[in-house]
């Protein structure tokens, strides 16, 4: 398992060159910071220990493996609590929400599964020392997303889980649909990284 160099509330650093988008997600709205990819690697280095870089060969399996340990264990740790919380549904007697517990439970643990194996097809991409910095900066900026979703995710299961305890289920529906949204968003995010990491295959100089 990879440790981490901070918190492991995934907190960023204030960084005051930053710009802000706001993007709604299940009704509420999420701030990510727009951030150039040499502050993404800044704060990745930051956040998990030994994420080096993807610049040098040597640096790429390496950095690759320890964010997919990162992300796989941040989504097997929240999707524990998404357990504890469903356990807490079923005995307050929630029964229209179980199935939804269950399949999202299930999606969390087969996403993070898929993470770990890190298929990305052919690629040149751990082999290929002709990369340049400007062929391998979007890859951190989609590492960084992941983190800002993964935080996400772990705030807002955390508030549910307060919510449960306190008996106010309201509003159970509404977080399923949002914490349903943010697993998509992951999902789509590590789509979007194989297809990345695959494309390589195409650069050479």
């Amino acid at each position: 398992m990879p440790e981490l160099n901070r918190d492991e509330s995934l907190d960023l650093e204030n960084d005051l060159e930053t710009k802000q988008t706001r993007i709604e997600v299940g009704g509420h709205v999420e701030t990510y910071d727009d951030i150039s990819p040499k502050k993404a690697l800044k704060q990745l280095r930051s956040i998990i220990k030994d994420y080096e870089d993807y610049q040098t060969v040597p640096n790429r399996r390496k950095t690759d493996f320890q964010f997919r340990e990162f992300v796989r264990d941040s989504i097997n740790r929240t999707n524990d609590r998404v357990k504890e919380i469903h356990a807490l549904l079923i005995e307050k007697q929630q029964m229209s929400t179980w199935a939804v517990a269950e399949r999202l439970i299930n999606e969390a643990a087969f996403f993070a599964r898929e993470v770990e194996k890190g298929d990305y097809g052919f690629t040149t991409f751990f082999d290929n020392p002709k990369l340049l910095e400007m062929d391998i900066s979007q890859l951190y900026l989609i590492d960084y997303e992941f983190l800002n979703s993964l935080k996400t995710m772990r705030k807002r299961t955390e508030a549910f889980m307060d919510m449960v305890r306190r008996n106010y289920l309201e509003d159970i529906d509404l977080w399923f649909e949002t914490h349903d949204r943010i697993l998509g968003r992951l999902i789509r995010l590590n789509d979007d990284r194989a297809k990345l990491i695959g494309s390589y295959e195409r650069i050479s100089y």
